[in-house]
Protein backbone atom coordinates (compact mmCIF):
# COMPACT_ATOMS: atom_id res chain seq x y z
CA UNK A 1 0.00 0.00 0.00
CA UNK A 2 1.35 3.41 -0.97
CA UNK A 3 0.70 6.81 0.54
CA UNK A 4 -1.17 9.15 -1.80
CA UNK A 5 -0.67 12.87 -1.98
CA UNK A 6 -3.80 14.89 -1.32
CA UNK A 7 -5.42 16.09 -4.53
CA UNK A 8 -8.00 18.73 -5.33
CA UNK A 9 -11.43 17.38 -6.26
CA UNK A 10 -11.39 19.43 -9.45
CA UNK A 11 -8.44 17.33 -10.66
CA UNK A 12 -10.59 14.17 -10.68
CA UNK A 13 -11.92 14.24 -14.24
CA UNK A 14 -14.79 12.47 -16.02
CA UNK A 15 -14.53 12.00 -19.81
CA UNK A 16 -16.69 10.62 -22.60
CA UNK A 17 -14.70 7.82 -24.25
CA UNK A 18 -12.02 5.42 -23.10
CA UNK A 19 -9.38 7.92 -22.00
CA UNK A 20 -8.75 11.60 -21.30
CA UNK A 21 -8.75 12.56 -25.00
CA UNK A 22 -12.57 12.67 -25.24
CA UNK A 23 -14.86 15.52 -24.18
CA UNK A 24 -14.62 16.30 -20.45
CA UNK A 25 -17.82 16.40 -18.43
CA UNK A 26 -17.42 19.46 -16.24
CA UNK A 27 -18.87 19.12 -12.75
CA UNK A 28 -18.51 20.31 -9.18
CA UNK A 29 -18.92 16.95 -7.48
CA UNK A 30 -18.01 13.44 -8.61
CA UNK A 31 -18.91 10.40 -6.51
CA UNK A 32 -17.88 6.82 -7.26
CA UNK A 33 -19.67 3.88 -5.62
CA UNK A 34 -18.21 0.42 -6.17
CA UNK A 35 -20.60 -2.32 -5.07
CA UNK A 36 -20.53 -6.06 -4.73
CA UNK A 37 -23.79 -7.86 -4.00
CA UNK A 38 -23.13 -10.89 -1.80
CA UNK A 39 -24.52 -14.39 -2.16
CA UNK A 40 -26.11 -15.43 1.12
CA UNK A 41 -25.44 -19.11 1.91
CA UNK A 42 -26.75 -19.05 5.48
CA UNK A 43 -28.50 -22.17 6.71
CA UNK A 44 -29.71 -23.45 10.07
CA UNK A 45 -26.32 -25.01 10.98
CA UNK A 46 -24.71 -21.52 10.95
CA UNK A 47 -26.13 -20.77 14.41
CA UNK A 48 -28.11 -17.66 13.40
CA UNK A 49 -25.04 -15.98 11.89
CA UNK A 50 -25.18 -14.86 8.30
CA UNK A 51 -22.68 -16.62 6.03
CA UNK A 52 -21.69 -15.14 2.68
CA UNK A 53 -20.01 -16.79 -0.28
CA UNK A 54 -16.61 -15.29 -1.15
CA UNK A 55 -17.81 -14.65 -4.72
CA UNK A 56 -20.12 -11.68 -5.40
CA UNK A 57 -23.43 -12.23 -7.17
CA UNK A 58 -23.08 -8.90 -8.96
CA UNK A 59 -20.35 -6.26 -9.14
CA UNK A 60 -21.11 -2.72 -10.22
CA UNK A 61 -19.91 0.87 -10.27
CA UNK A 62 -22.20 3.88 -10.10
CA UNK A 63 -20.72 7.29 -10.79
CA UNK A 64 -22.65 10.42 -9.87
CA UNK A 65 -21.80 13.92 -11.01
CA UNK A 66 -23.29 17.28 -10.08
CA UNK A 67 -22.56 20.66 -11.54
CA UNK A 68 -23.68 23.83 -13.24
CA UNK A 69 -25.68 23.23 -16.44
CA UNK A 70 -23.24 24.42 -19.12
CA UNK A 71 -23.25 21.36 -21.38
CA UNK A 72 -26.32 19.80 -22.97
CA UNK A 73 -25.11 16.29 -23.89
CA UNK A 74 -26.98 14.37 -21.19
CA UNK A 75 -29.99 16.72 -21.20
CA UNK A 76 -30.56 16.08 -24.91
CA UNK A 77 -30.45 12.32 -24.34
CA UNK A 78 -32.65 12.41 -21.24
CA UNK A 79 -35.29 14.81 -22.57
CA UNK A 80 -35.74 13.11 -25.97
CA UNK A 81 -38.47 10.46 -25.59
CA UNK A 82 -37.22 8.73 -28.75
CA UNK A 83 -33.59 8.51 -27.58
CA UNK A 84 -32.05 5.06 -27.17
CA UNK A 85 -28.49 6.32 -26.72
CA UNK A 86 -28.15 5.77 -22.97
CA UNK A 87 -25.09 3.46 -23.07
CA UNK A 88 -21.71 5.14 -23.61
CA UNK A 89 -18.05 4.64 -22.80
CA UNK A 90 -16.69 6.85 -20.02
CA UNK A 91 -13.36 7.29 -18.26
CA UNK A 92 -12.83 8.56 -14.73
CA UNK A 93 -9.29 9.76 -14.07
CA UNK A 94 -8.14 9.98 -10.44
CA UNK A 95 -4.63 11.51 -10.31
CA UNK A 96 -2.20 9.46 -8.25
CA UNK A 97 -4.49 6.43 -8.32
CA UNK A 98 -5.51 5.55 -11.87
CA UNK A 99 -8.29 5.46 -14.46
CA UNK A 100 -11.58 3.54 -14.52
CA UNK A 101 -13.00 2.96 -18.02
CA UNK A 102 -15.98 1.03 -19.29
CA UNK A 103 -19.50 1.10 -20.63
CA UNK A 104 -21.95 3.03 -18.47
CA UNK A 105 -25.71 3.57 -18.72
CA UNK A 106 -27.18 7.03 -18.06
CA UNK A 107 -29.59 5.98 -15.30
CA UNK A 108 -30.68 9.30 -13.79
CA UNK A 109 -30.56 12.91 -14.93
CA UNK A 110 -31.93 15.82 -12.90
CA UNK A 111 -32.09 19.56 -13.47
CA UNK A 112 -32.32 22.02 -10.58
CA UNK A 113 -33.50 25.57 -11.16
CA UNK A 114 -33.57 27.58 -7.95
CA UNK A 115 -34.79 31.15 -7.93
CA UNK A 116 -31.85 33.58 -8.35
CA UNK A 117 -29.26 30.82 -8.74
CA UNK A 118 -27.51 28.97 -11.55
CA UNK A 119 -29.29 26.04 -13.17
CA UNK A 120 -27.68 22.82 -11.97
CA UNK A 121 -27.66 19.20 -13.06
CA UNK A 122 -27.01 15.86 -11.46
CA UNK A 123 -26.62 12.53 -13.20
CA UNK A 124 -25.77 8.94 -12.38
CA UNK A 125 -24.21 6.47 -14.77
CA UNK A 126 -24.21 2.74 -14.02
CA UNK A 127 -21.66 0.19 -15.21
CA UNK A 128 -22.69 -2.29 -17.88
CA UNK A 129 -20.33 -5.24 -18.05
CA UNK A 130 -16.79 -5.38 -16.74
CA UNK A 131 -14.84 -2.17 -16.30
CA UNK A 132 -11.09 -1.70 -16.55
CA UNK A 133 -8.97 -0.12 -13.84
CA UNK A 134 -5.56 1.08 -14.98
CA UNK A 135 -3.32 2.09 -12.06
CA UNK A 136 -1.32 5.26 -12.55
CA UNK A 137 2.30 4.48 -13.36
CA UNK A 138 4.71 5.24 -10.53
CA UNK A 139 6.97 8.20 -11.17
Amino acid sequence: MADLNAIAGRDVAFYVGTDDSGPRICARTKTITIAGEPIDITQDCDGAFRTLLNTPATRSIDMSVEGIMRQDDWALIAFDPASNNFLEQYALVIPGLGTITGDFFLGNFEVGAEYQDAVTFSATVQSSGAWVFTPEASA
